[in-house]
């Protein structure tokens, strides 16, 4: 009731006035962020360790936890996914249905949320005055304010003003995706009859109508004009109860989340906000992540059981930059350095390289081009291209060119050309390449470039209607659910653009697919306004039939399993049609089946409820079957029983049952996945997935199924004195090349052990595991090794992390001079670009010279790439490897003495922790690696057979005390074997 809902929230505003009467009772630099009432009730803070543990002493402190900030997450499409066929068919726009848009604010004065509708009127918006809510953006609240930025520490308090104005334009294009009402070619807003909008009249509109086009929206401004938030649990928290009065009747019915952060954990802190919402009733859709094609790079808060997570797929329609020939538009992009195309209008010749052996222009170019433009050859495969765009430039313009064209055998582009700010430069699409070709070779093609036709050039590309953005990242294996759920278009979407009154601007990513979905969801919930919030994602889910395919032609494309697109591409005419709907009952606010990482020791079998629940008033007959999307030998799934019959407005259950044979088991890929990445081979998950069929009559409905079954080992090892282990026990020893298990061990001498981190709580708040990712960054056992001019340090956790690099990450500090100061540093990571972006799934010890930052060496880690398998994921033990030589050491030398520190970083360090750390063994561990016999012999890692005796070189006065063996193969918790030699 709202009476017992007030009173709970005035004893909850008294204990949080306590709390930060003592947080400002010194002058210690902490400071208040937010505060929650309805959701996890709660303050936000920034304080050092010292301040949050005297906190967390208090008696009205009941936990403490640390916050992640969250990034945002970047209309033909409303005909590919049929919203338009539902407000034609069904006359259902959302109205009536509160859509929350946290993000960087909504610009409410734009055409296409019935605004003026001219740049004056945004201009005009007093920011510091009280905003009046209007017809369309009916509420909302800034909780950040313009300068606000949480990853910049003088702008991390925020800051919010009266009004949730966007400075930004991110969330006014999300806005104008899920419920815009669309604008005409003449600027003005569109209020006619949505049901009479066309295709043909959609193509000519300025900008589309969003899905849901009469839905309310709220403007929750989480984010400054620029940067990062940590604000997503307090717009969360007030979506419950807009008007504040503690009832939570005016909550909203769907809030859209286009932000989060990669390789974010299941248990983020701000999944908990998801989870509160969801149980009251909100509809939470999300963005899964625009981090590409990697393993576990899916991050929060769409990873969180309850979401409804979104990919990102293709459509045929986009808007391109564009060149003339002959009067008519030829689709490309120009190159981004040069910036005078505002008054850019230039005629000119074309004219190719003639030597045969530069047509791609990286050298040279001896040919006159003056007052022509060049036409360059371009390779797009990363590996063979000789140079880049902006090389090839300046090769142009020192031959006199006075522009440059580019091939391209793709109709879509992997990424911007750069060119040069002299001369401007433009990349032809395959279709645009192939059409102009033959007027380049009879020396008759003359071209314009246009800066009016940046972002102008409407293109439509058939095959490229339902085929995989390849930026959309891959999901998250969790055994609650595996994400994300389905997928939308969301490449080059024409949207609302932030200031300019009525006009449009493309942009692309996942942050544009999960509105549209979002929009879907507010025509079901109007559908279905009794229906729970499982109920209406189950709706979207199920009906999401569209077959995604890599590449760039659909009809040739290998189909997407559901880790890039859950059950598939969303339908919303079937969803606010369906009236039969199947989700699984084990795991709450999951409708797939998932089942997570699988060990598997010997023949097994796990199962999970799938309930089909009819919503109509008839008897329904309904047949269920398995549809394989990727498969792995020694992995089925069986579906019983294989027929049901649910009464009207009942439910029926059927069960469905992973069965696993170890000894046939393989490590075969997704046939999608690419096995080479940055010239290594890829770490990969043998992963079983597909589709449970749910037929009635001729309606099918589709639930994702997913499993990452591996055989394990049990194996320990026997000390046989004079340096010589004997291995025992079920090794594995199957398949060929990077199909293949086979067990391997590692050997060190022990140097560190570290006890298990207690659970973070209202009085632990240091030296505590925040939550149960952190547990994989919790230090157990620390050793070193030495081998044929290799160093390794072997680390050990308590518990399995997910991923390396990302949540946890163990790095070792090394000091070779004996001063107290580490010269090196030696760290778990994944290959990033400039921007920190990962490209590619290749794990690599990297050591890094402290003195000048300068990266010295890097290994790959446990000494393997991806065409070994050394159970990377999913596992508590790790290799770290450096040469002797990057750290400075002669292998020849006769002693080369050091000391090392062994931590863990990641994003849920405790929240009391001063450095950042997951867990920390800071007492120096002394090594001398050049000292005989350190580790097993010619090697730190051997395939491990059972019955096998392996040589371990260790003179007991240079190495006393125990020897750490890692099992890698063995099954959770038995990978780590600590071992007293007799010699």
């Amino acid at each position: 009731p709202a009476a017992a809902a007030r009173a709970a929230r005035q004893r909850t505003d008294v204990k949080a006035d306590r709390v930060l009467d003592a947080l400002r009772d010194k002058d210690s630099g902490a400071r208040e962020i937010a505060t929650t009432r309805n959701a996890v009730p709660g303050e936000v803070v920034t304080a050092d360790g010292a301040r949050l543990r005297e906190l967390a002493a208090l008696p009205e402190v009941r936990a403490v936890r640390l916050t992640v900030p969250k990034t945002p997450q970047n209309a033909s499409a409303a005909e590919l996914t049929r919203a338009a066929r539902v407000w034609r068919d069904t006359g259902r726009y959302g109205e009536g249905v509160r859509i929350g848009i946290v993000d960087t604010g909504v610009d409410y004065t734009h055409a296409d949320f019935g605004g003026p509708g001219t740049t004056a009127a945004y201009d005009a918006v007093d920011r510091t005055a009280p905003w009046t809510p209007t017809a369309k953006v009916v509420g909302g609240h800034d909780f950040a304010g313009d300068d606000y930025d949480a990853n910049v520490p003088e702008k991390a308090t925020p800051k919010p003003d009266p009004n949730p104005l966007d400075c930004h334009g991110h969330g006014t294009h999300v806005a104008g995706t899920a419920a815009g009402y669309g604008v005409n070619a003449d600027g003005a807003t569109f209020t006619g009859d949505h049901a009479d909008v066309t295709p043909e009249a959609l193509a000519g509109m300025r900008v589309g109508p969003g899905t849901a086009p009469k839905a309310s929206l709220y403007a929750l401004k989480v984010f400054g004009c620029k940067g990062s938030t940590d604000l997503l649990g307090q717009a969360l928290d007030w979506s419950l109860d807009p008007n504040g009065d503690g009832d939570f009747a005016d909550r909203l019915d769907v809030v859209n989340l286009s932000l989060g952060t990669d390789y974010g954990a299941q248990d983020d802190p701000d999944n908990l906000f998801v989870r509160k919402v969801v149980e009251h009733g909100v509809v939470v859709v999300a963005a899964a992540g625009n981090g590409g094609d990697f393993y576990d790079i899916g991050g929060s808060p769409a990873n969180a059981p309850e979401a409804l997570a979104v990919a990102n797929t293709r459509d045929a329609y986009s808007i391109l930059d564009g060149v003339e020939v002959a009067g008519r538009q030829h689709s490309g992009q120009y190159g981004v350095s040069y910036t005078a195309y505002a008054s850019l209008d230039l005629t000119r010749p074309v004219a190719p390289v003639t030597d045969p052996e530069n047509r791609d222009g990286c050298g040279p170019i001896a040919d006159d081009l003056t007052g022509k433009f060049a036409w360059l050859e371009w390779d797009e495969d990363d590996t063979t291209r000789e140079c880049g765009s902006a090389a090839r430039t300046d090769n142009a313009q020192a031959a006199g060119a006075a522009g440059v064209l580019l091939t391209a055998s793709s109709n879509t582009f992997k990424a911007g050309i750069a060119g040069n700010a002299a001369i401007p430069s433009f990349q032809f699409t395959a279709a645009a390449t192939e059409a102009l070709r033959p007027a380049l070779d009879d020396g008759t093609l003359q071209v314009r470039m246009l800066g009016s036709l940046r972002r102008a050039v409407p293109t439509i590309t058939p095959a490229l209607a339902d085929t995989m953005t390849p930026s959309s990242s891959r999901g998250v294996r969790g055994a609650a659910a595996a994400k994300p759920d389905v997928a939308a278009p969301g490449d080059t979407i024409l949207s609302a653009d932030v200031g300019s009154g009525a006009d449009s601007v493309s942009l692309g990513g996942t942050s544009m697919a999960s509105p549209h979905v979002a929009g879907i969801a507010a025509l079901v919930r109007e559908t279905h306004p009794d229906w729970t919030v499982e109920e209406v994602k189950a709706a979207i889910m199920n009906t999401a039939h569209g077959r995604v395919t890599d590449g760039d032609d659909h009809a040739t494309g290998t189909p997407e399993a559901p880790m890039r697109v859950g059950a598939g591409r969303v339908d919303a005419r079937d969803a606010v049609g369906v009236d039969l709907l199947a989700l699984v009952r084990d795991d709450p606010g999951a409708v797939g089946v998932s089942f997570g990482p699988v060990e598997a020791a010997e023949p097994m079998s796990a199962s999970k409820t799938l309930a089909v629940v009819n919503k109509s008033s008839a008897w329904r007959i309904a047949d269920l079957s398995y549809e394989a999307a990727t498969t792995v030998p020694g992995a089925r799934f069986e579906i019983r029983p294989p027929t049901v019959a649910v009464p009207p407005g009942g439910s029926a259950t059927a069960r469905v049952t992973l069965r696993v044979t170890p000894h046939e088991l393989r490590k075969v890929a997704d046939p999608t996945v690419v096995k080479q990445q940055a010239d290594a081979a890829r770490q990969f998950v043998a992963e079983a997935s597909g589709r449970v069929l749910v037929r009635s009559g001729e309606a099918t409905i589709r639930v994702p199924v997913y499993a990452a079954p591996e055989p394990v080992a049990d194996l320990t090892a026997t000390d046989l004195g004079d340096g010589a282990l004997r291995l025992d026990g079920r090794q594995l020893d199957q398949g060929e090349g990077d199909q293949a298990y086979r067990s391997l061990v590692s050997a060190f001498q022990l140097q560190g052990t570290s006890p298990e981190l207690p659970d973070c709580t209202d009085d632990v708040v240091d030296d505590c595991a925040s939550n149960r990712t952190a547990k994989g960054g919790d230090l157990r056992y620390v050793g070193a090794a030495s081998a044929d001019g290799m160093l390794a340090f072997g680390v050990v956790t308590w518990h399995n992390w997910v991923t390396l690099g990302g949540t946890t990450s163990p790095g070792v500090r090394i000091d070779t001079t004996g001063d107290g100061a580490h010269d090196y540093f030696v760290e778990a990571v994944k290959p990033t670009d400039a921007a920190g972006r990962v490209t590619a799934d290749v794990w690599l010890a990297r050591t890094t010279r402290v003195s000048d930052g300068e990266v010295v060496d890097e290994q790959p880690l446990n000494g393997q790439y991806g065409d070994v398998d050394t159970n990377l994921m999913d596992s508590n033990v790790v290799v770290l490897p450096v040469e002797l030589t990057a750290l400075g050491i002669d292998p020849a030398a006769a002693s080369a003495p050091l000391t090392y520190t062994v931590g863990t970083t990641g994003k849920y360090a405790a929240p009391g922790d001063e450095e950042g750390f997951v867990d920390l063994i800071r007492e120096p561990m002394a090594f001398d690696p050049l000292k005989p016999g350190l580790g097993l012999v010619g090697a730190v890692s051997f395939v491990a057979e059972s019955g096998a005796v392996l040589e371990v070189r260790r003179d007991p006065a240079a190495a006393p005390g125990s020897l750490l063996l890692l099992h890698h193969h063995n099954a959770s918790p038995d990978r780590a074997q600590v071992l007293t030699p007799q010699g």
